[in-house]
């Protein structure tokens, strides 16, 4: 499901922010462990629970602070957790048991068994879906821009229609990686058609009874009862706010488990006593693009190396859930984290969790710095000429990416993020707590472009915009409704006290932000306005991360 955590960025890089938890000998876990938990072991908080096991061994099991804030109920290692997206891998394994089975190929088109999905042209894969190169849209983001709350229900029939009145992709089928909980809802409904069981059903039979899951289930019907669940909260002003999804869709979500069923899971990677040798392989295998580069992901699982050690990890993320199992396979130790706080980072309390049995390298390590990744250069300083000369928007026209820089103090930092860049040298900076290098050139026409340099070495291109006019005159422009008819829905972009703002439904108001000439930030992502050949309005395209080039046409005489 969503996430706070930039898609861009790999999900280790949050570890370089965790404090180390060193071991020490002759004392017991429970204090260690005890700690990094100490914010939510609280009667007036939510919290988690967290499990770890070794060799199908447990070696800890603790629940901290309240499932229920109501009724007073504590969290227990048997609590039950809406799991988010660590669902996916138990969806994927579905598909690769029935592959193993002979009933489907993992090149299928997809539209051979479920036809729903639009003819775009171009063949979309079954592993396409599992690996998040389809293309496809997220539904999601298309939901929210239809004024969906995010919370609010979805059913399979209102998911397929939504499907079904796209007409167009993100980017070719496995040209790209882009997360999209899209492929895994097809994926559930994949698993019906093919076996003539849900999803639910198919993995109570197949995954969870015979691993002695008994606490796990695919919950289809958001009214369906939940026995020793937690429910999730999200903070507000003193206190906090009840946010339980309500979706009867699954798949790329909807499972409901707890840390002991986790570590159950986690050890048939080992035992391999559901699935076997083959489908066990099948899932541990990276996804590879058509260019035949490999890339992290391979069915519902994330595969890294942090402190030296390869890890296999998923998290999840939704309403107030926070969730994370991760798996050191060459020390045959997963720790599983279950969180009913949306202030919870799983990941990083997950890890350092697993560093206590692994000694601190994880945690203090963080991720590698690549051997190009340029170093700082020791007391090297610009001139606050030199630095503003970078600030502005910059845009990547191919993922449909902004980054905006400003001058702070004495300093060069993105807008947005607390963190300054370090120079390396007049034209690169280096981010201060990650290994992503930004380089500034100037090119012939006398604009900007920023290439940055991803942790795996992977560049980005961007080139700065032109900065917005956003005096009253020109604001009033972009006065009009909108409409997609791939989404049945309206916008009414609106000038108000010396703003623009979107009325859409019965939702309030969305204020819109100036970013770079034509384009606003919005709730819904990068909102462009296109212009005819007169110069005049005529729609406008969003770019939200997981949707890219999707087009709202105006409905208005211009």
């Amino acid at each position: 499901m969503l996430t706070s955590i930039n898609p861009r960025l790999p999900g280790l890089l949050l570890l370089a922010a965790c404090a180390a938890v060193v071991p020490l000998e002759g004392q017991s876990l429970d204090p260690r462990i005890d700690s990094i938990f100490a914010a939510y072991d609280k009667r007036d908080s939510p919290g988690c629970a967290v499990a770890v096991q070794k060799n199908g061994h447990s070696l800890f099991a603790k629940g901290y602070g309240m499932a229920s804030l109501e009724h007073d109920v504590p969290i227990t290692p048997a609590t039950a957790f809406y799991a988010a997206s660590v669902s996916k891998q138990f969806t994927a394994f579905a598909v690769a048991m029935l592959a193993k089975q002979g009933k489907l190929s993992l090149d299928d088109d997809v539209r051979k068994w479920i036809p729903e999905v639009p003819d775009f042209g171009k063949t979309i894969t079954i592993r396409q879906l599992i690996h998040h190169t389809s293309g496809l849209r997220d539904y999601f983001v298309l939901l929210r821009m239809t004024g969906w709350p995010a919370d609010g229900p979805i059913t399979e029939a209102r998911f397929l229609d939504l499907v079904s009145r796209q007409k167009s992709l993100n980017f070719d089928p496995g040209t790209r990686h882009l997360y999209s909980n899209t492929g895994y809802v097809l994926l559930s409904i994949l698993v019906e058609r093919v076996s003539g069981q849900s999803l639910r059903d198919f993995a109570d039979a197949s995954i969870f009874r015979p691993l002695g899951m008994t606490n796990s289930h695919f919950r289809d019907d958001h009214t369906t009862l939940v026995k020793n669940r937690a429910l999730a909260y999200s903070p507000q002003q003193n206190g906090w706010r009840i946010n339980v999804p309500g979706f009867d869709v699954v798949g790329d979500g909807g499972l409901f488990t707890t840390v002991e069923d986790l570590a159950k899971w986690a050890h048939n990677f080992d035992s391999r006593s559901v699935g076997g040798d083959d489908v066990l392989a099948q899932v541990l295998t990276r996804g590879r693009l058509t260019t035949g580069d490999s890339i992290r992901y391979a069915f519902g699982l994330s595969h890294g190396v942090n402190g030296g050690r390869a890890v296999i990890e998923h998290g999840g993320a939704y309403g107030g859930y926070r969730t994370h199992l991760v798996r050191f396979p060459d020390q045959r130790l997963s720790v599983a984290t279950l969180c009913n706080a949306g202030t919870a980072i799983a990941a990083a309390l997950g890890h350092r969790v697993a560093s206590v049995f692994l000694g601190d390298r994880i945690a203090s390590s963080g991720p590698s710095i690549p051997a190009s990744t340029p170093a700082s250069v020791p007391n090297l300083r610009l001139s606050r000429d030199q630095l503003t000369r970078y600030a502005g928007a910059y845009w990547d026209s191919t993922a449909e990416d902004l980054l905006r820089f400003e001058l702070r103090d004495t300093a060069l930092a993105i807008v947005g993020s607390s963190t300054a860049l370090v120079p390396v040298s007049q034209t690169t900076f280096r981010h201060s707590s990650a290994p992503i290098t930004y380089t500034f050139s100037a090119q012939g026409n006398g604009s900007l472009r920023l290439d940055v340099t991803s942790p795996t070495g992977g560049i980005d291109a961007y080139r700065r915009m032109l900065p917005p006019r956003a005096d009253t005159a020109n604001l009033a422009e972009y006065v009009g409704d909108y409409f997609s008819d791939e989404l049945d829905t309206a916008w009414r972009i609106d000038l108000e006290n010396g703003g623009l703002v979107v009325r859409q439904r019965a939702l309030p108001d969305q204020a819109l932000r100036p970013a770079f000439l034509d384009a606003f930030l919005s709730p819904a992502g990068v909102l462009r306005f296109t212009r005819n050949p007169h110069g005049r309005v005529a729609g406008f395209v969003v770019g939200a991360g997981r949707v890219t080039g999707f087009r709202f046409q105006v409905r208005n005489d211009r």
